[in-house]
């Protein structure tokens, strides 16, 4: 058996020192552009090494995109102005789209984002923006949840292929439902908490999660087939996990199977 060894070597995104307003223009405004630490904070602070100060909690890769619409650079400080930015799910293909919040009224706005980054002693802000920006959604799919990586690898990679990734689970032995196994049935269901990014997008769609349904009648193994976007993904995954059923059954004993269930979120 041959073994190939993959070595990969990560390059900085830029070659040319990013000191001038022109540099960081080119490299920020306009680029699709991802928060590394899904940090969910609008008001964000950097040292010079692109390490946060204080605390911000973090949100899925579907909240954390930035689109950076200014710069402004001083000797003290790079101030980078924008918009939060999500993705939205169709067939699949994910879209970006600048999100919004509503204000008392209900009356949306543009989410609104200030970073700001300490100034280097050398002036060259390469390290610090490479530190916090990711460039494309390739660079973090190695950093998401196990419930993302199977979709990931097969949607968000370059090159991918969909129809060529296969489940890791495919190789356990689980029972197929019909014949002399019974079909499980639904014994707790637990609605989905509806994310306030999609909430006042006022977006609505359908997340596909498949689990395989251990014997004992708890979802395991949970992965996303197709997702929607907007945190609706992850708020999908945390309530099929908690649902419980009485298990399949074969020759009177319980048995593992896979199925496939809707959650479906819609604002009326």
């Amino acid at each position: 058996m041959l073994t190939v060894l993959l070595v990969v070597f990560f390059a900085p995104s830029c070659l040319v020192a990013q000191k001038t307003e022109a540099d960081l223009r080119a490299r920020l405004v306009d680029k699709p552009l991802y928060l590394r630490g899904h940090w969910s904070g609008d008001t964000l602070g950097f040292d010079d090494a692109g390490q946060l100060q204080g605390t911000s909690a973090p949100v899925t890769f579907t909240l954390a995109g930035v689109d950076v619409q200014s710069v402004k650079l001083t000797a003290k400080e790079l101030v980078l102005s924008g918009q939060r930015v999500g993705l939205e799910f169709e067939k699949d293909v994910p879209k970006r789209v600048g999100l919004v919040v509503r204000n008392g009224s209900g009356d949306p706005s543009p989410e609104k984002m200030t970073i700001r980054i300490q100034t280097p002693a050398d002036g060259d802000f390469t390290a610090a923006l490479d530190a916090i920006f990711a460039d494309s959604l390739a660079e973090l799919v190695p950093l998401l949840p196990s419930y993302w990586r199977q979709f990931a690898d097969g949607h968000l990679l370059p090159g991918a292929d969909a129809g060529g990734v296969a489940r890791a689970f495919h190789a356990e032995k689980l029972a197929r439902i019909g014949g002399g196994v019974t079909q499980p049935r639904l014994l707790t269901h637990v609605d989905p908490s509806f994310d306030e990014a999609a909430r006042a997008m006022k977006y609505n769609g359908i997340v596909l999660v498949n689990f395989v349904l251990n014997d004992q009648g708890k979802p395991t193994r949970l992965e996303i087939l197709h997702p929607v976007g907007l945190g609706l993904d992850e708020e999908a995954v945390a309530a099929v996990s908690q649902y419980t059923f009485q298990p399949a059954m074969e020759n009177g004993a319980p048995v593992a199977v896979e199925l496939n269930v809707e959650v479906n979120f819609r604002i009326f």
